[in-house]
């Protein structure tokens, strides 16, 4: 789920039925009236993981635009909030069996897209530049999730850009590891850094809050917190604080 940045809605992300849904907010932050919802569709190769479409994500793009992330379906798909709903606006197609799951905005346009089925983070960029919005997006490079290419990979989970917008962090359950990239090439670029433990099992989600950094471990039912270093890598803090099975971490307002 996210808030729309003037409030007026949340939009919810339905991974089972793979539709993306509006919900109209009041001035209170109360819900203030029935969703419009946009269907998903699509498969992919993975069967069991893509007989369907499943929306993972949906987040507002600096554009305005809202951007969802199909599972299901290997789609980034575009929408344009209308008083009526969600008018479907690009899809960008990304590789076969990939699986993305969340994404990010660099300041320099770029999108981040990490895949939950292959282990890579996509790099995207607005056909056009940014200033053309974020309907139709290229695939311009991809890297891999992991630092240390030994890693089993099980599955990919959480990516957070960092606050200066120079490192990316992601987050892979299974091997239990948190991942600083380096961004270069003006942001067309990522460099794999270190692994880091996750503090705990099956690292669900990653909150940055300027030098640190908090891991949702939802197996272990820890929340552990890093110290980012000057090099980018994310440094323990203190023990882990236990919360039962976290999955998601937001700062409080």
């Amino acid at each position: 789920m996210s808030v729309t940045p003037r409030g007026g809605h949340l939009l919810v992300a339905d991974y089972g039925s793979g539709t993306v849904r509006a919900v109209p907010l009041g001035p209170d932050g109360g819900f203030a009236g029935e969703p419009v919802v946009a269907r998903g569709h699509g498969t992919g190769p993975v069967t069991d993981r893509q007989e369907g479409p499943h929306a993972h994500m949906a987040v507002t793009a600096p554009d305005g635009l809202v951007l969802a992330a199909d599972l299901g379906a290997d789609l980034i798909r575009a929408f344009r909030p209308t008083d009526g709903g969600l008018s479907l606006a690009g899809e960008t197609p990304v590789p076969a069996g990939c699986g993305p799951r969340h994404l990010v905005f660099h300041p320099s346009g770029h999108v981040y897209v990490i895949t939950e089925l292959a282990g890579t983070v996509l790099v995207l960029r607005p056909v056009g530049g940014p200033e053309n919005g974020y309907a139709a997006l290229e695939l311009v490079g991809d890297s891999p999730a992991l630092a240390d290419p030994d890693v089993d990979l099980a599955q990919c989970a959480a990516i957070k850009l960092g606050a200066d917008g120079r490192f990316l962090y992601t987050s892979t359950r299974g091997a239990d590891v948190v991942t600083a990239h380096r961004i270069v090439a003006d942001g067309a670029r990522l460099e794999p850094v270190a692994d880091v433990p996750s503090g705990g099992a099956w690292p669900r989600d990653l909150h940055v809050d300027g030098e640190w950094l908090h891991a949702a471990n939802e197996r272990s039912g820890t929340i552990a917190t890093f110290r980012i270093g000057a090099d980018g890598v994310p440094v323990p803090s203190g023990e882990p604080v236990e919360v039962p099975s976290p999955v998601c971490v937001v700062p409080a307002l």
